[in-house]
């Protein structure tokens, strides 16, 4: 069978059970008290707003399932992976905050390279700016041309 012979059958069989029930509400009608003849009016009312809006809501949300989903819910796409060795990429991160921030040189990058280079490695100048100088601890750090001479002298001893 058709999806669309379903669907005919299937509005045929709804229509034949709603005339059932009409037929089967005349008499009932017919046989209530004036009184209570406008609350039943109300509750077939009810029930049948209630009973076509539980079909919307089914059909809105089978619309809602079947359409292609939006752009913007999509989940976001995985970052490839760097292309660089991650090692690398923590050691030129250390050297720029280490130009940054001397705090971060003083006690991360410094002792590094004076434990890779052995005794006697030159320090740098101390750098201090007097805008930048608080309670935190020094400025900025070395330069960067400072640095290349720090880890060029390094390799040469290691």
């Amino acid at each position: 069978m058709s999806p669309a012979e379903a669907a005919a059958l299937r509005l045929a069989a709804r229509a034949l059970v709603a005339a059932l029930v009409v037929l089967a509400a005349i008499p009932a009608y017919l046989t209530l008290g004036p009184t209570w003849r406008a609350v039943a009016i109300r509750l077939a009312c009810t029930v049948a707003v209630v009973a076509i809006s539980v079909r919307v809501v089914r059909g809105v949300r089978r619309a809602i399932e079947d359409a292609p989903p939006f752009e913007l819910d999509a989940a976001a796409a995985v970052p490839a992976p760097p292309e660089l060795d991650e090692r690398f990429v923590r050691l030129r991160d250390e050297l720029r905050f280490s130009v940054r921030s001397g705090r971060y040189f003083d006690t991360v990058l410094w002792p590094r390279l004076a434990g890779l280079a052995g005794p006697g490695l030159a320090a740098p100048p101390d750098r201090r700016r007097a805008r930048r100088d608080g309670p935190a601890g020094r400025g900025r750090g070395p330069s960067r041309d400072t640095l290349e001479r720090l880890v060029t002298e390094a390799e040469r001893r290691a």
